[in-house]
């Protein structure tokens, strides 16, 4: 029996198909507006990415290796690059079927591994602090001097408690003093990491009972036994989730999120002064007050965001993107996926221009999605996978500082999803 596609294959946060709306008055009503946001979604989008067909060549692609031993079924990635031009991967991957006491549970083991010289190389062993486990939701996040840190969720009986490890002076820290628990889902699974300095920083969700609403703040580590957090940079009677985060050369911190019903949201971003949020502009939606998803944010050596999202476009979930010029923010082109997109992954290039990543749906199955912004227009590189009969998912991008583009995803490779890594020379 074939086990491998989950629940959780799927980001939360994307399953707008779950979304109930009210209906329209009548079945040719009904049929009317479908074909005709249909048909104005894929002339829009048809458009775009016309637009974004010029530019310069594209860079020859080079398949690398996965990790040899990652053998088991992999359902969450994370890649970067370092300074020095290597890459970290951090995968999340089954090691078998456990039983608790009260039932059968997947355990998943948590692994790293740089790239480099040709080859990969693990970084430490398993790196969970108690296995077995069922862990998920797995970020990565490098320091500017290239150090990484892991955060993710291990399950304990009802709550998902959030740890997280650095790789420092060649060691993985052990921070298990640090972790992070709630009895709320929400506030386990709704934050953004980022480090400075060796030291990490969260933006971190919890929902409020009165009143009515939700807190996003940005905690940091006092260094002894506790997170200090930030004032609220949401507006806390909104229901807020999805921030993102980075950091500037001082390590201040700057964020975007979703604020707002499901179907009324928008997106916005604010930066740390030293002493309080400084909103920058107003909501960076195309169509305000309504339903986005998936914010990534990435920012360039000026201290200038950029900010991707999806957002609802004719009934599909469609990807844009905008850069803060310093007083206000620039759209980059319009949509950038043809089809439904899901699981966005936003890097940036070294002369400044966002590079994304991302899933389009085709009859069920995941296509991984490349493209890079020219200055002008999006440059689609087409669909990546192995095979385009095949499911693949959790698309990341990352950039060297040479220009060369590097991707990893998962795909179905004979019923087990496997690690796929492509690097684009510059």
């Amino acid at each position: 029996m074939r086990q491998d596609r989950r629940p959780d294959d799927h980001p939360s946060d994307t399953g707008r198909q779950h979304l109930q709306r009210g209906p329209l008055p009548g079945l040719t009503a009904w049929l009317l507006v479908k074909l005709s946001g249909a048909l104005l979604t894929g002339l829009l989008l048809s458009a775009a990415l016309a637009g974004g067909a010029a530019g310069p060549p594209l860079p020859r692609a080079a398949a690398l290796s996965a990790p040899a031993n990652l053998t088991q079924p992999v359902r969450e990635l994370q890649l970067a690059a370092t300074p020095d031009g290597s890459l970290v991967l951090a995968a999340l991957s089954d090691s078998g079927e456990f039983f608790s006491g009260r039932g059968w549970f997947t355990g998943r083991n948590l692994t790293a591994w740089s790239y480099g010289s040709g080859a990969w190389q693990q970084l430490g062993g398993v790196l969970n602090y108690d296995v077995p486990r069922p862990a998920s939701t797995l970020n990565l996040a490098l320091d500017e001097q290239g150090q990484p840190l892991l955060v993710w969720n291990e399950n304990y009986g009802d709550n998902d408690v959030v740890v997280m490890r650095a790789f420092l002076g060649g060691a993985w820290t052990n921070w298990h003093i640090r972790y992070l628990g709630d009895d709320l889902p929400y506030a386990a699974r709704t934050r953004a990491v980022a480090m400075h300095s060796g030291e990490p920083q969260i933006a971190w969700g919890e929902y409020l009972r009165k009143p009515y609403g939700s807190r996003l703040t940005v905690r940091n580590w006092d260094g002894k036994t506790s997170w200090v957090r930030s004032p609220a940079f949401n507006d806390i009677n909104a229901f807020s989730r999805t921030p993102a985060l980075v950091l500037n050369a001082e390590g201040q911190p700057t964020v975007a999120w979703l604020q707002g019903e499901v179907l009324g949201s928008n997106v916005y971003a604010s930066r740390w002064t030293g002493t309080g949020w400084q909103a920058l502009g107003a909501s960076l939606n195309r169509h305000p007050n309504s339903y986005v998803a998936s914010t990534q944010m990435v920012m360039d050596n000026r201290g200038h965001p950029s900010v991707a999202w999806l957002e609802d476009l004719g009934g599909q979930d469609t990807l844009y993107a905008s850069h803060w010029n310093g007083q206000q923010w620039q759209a980059l082109g319009g949509p950038v996926n043809q089809h439904f997109a899901s699981a966005p992954s936003l890097a940036l290039s070294p002369d400044g221009h966002p590079v994304l990543a991302w899933v389009e749906e085709r009859g069920g199955l995941g296509q991984i999605r490349l493209a890079r912004w020219t200055g002008a227009a999006w440059q689609d590189f087409g669909v990546q996978n192995l095979s385009a009969r095949k499911d693949a998912r959790s698309p990341t991008v990352a950039v060297k500082p040479d220009g060369t583009l590097a991707l990893a995803w998962r795909e179905d490779v004979n019923g087990i999803y496997q690690v796929q890594v492509r690097q684009f020379g510059p």
